[in-house]
């Protein structure tokens, strides 16, 4: 079963940051975190509900 996983402020705006530059499939991998959550938070962001 797996362990729902929380993430603060800064570390979304950081990611998404390097989603930027890198591309999101290459950062998520990295950061070992979903592809659809680190897209979730890239979406989120263009529409200004994630504060960069």
């Amino acid at each position: 079963m797996r362990k729902t996983r929380r993430y603060d402020k800064e570390y979304k705006v950081q990611a998404v940051k390097l989603a930027k530059v890198k591309g999101t499939k290459s950062v998520a991998e990295e950061l070992e975190i979903p592809v659809n959550t680190l897209s979730g938070w890239v979406h989120k962001a263009k529409n200004g509900r994630l504060d960069l």
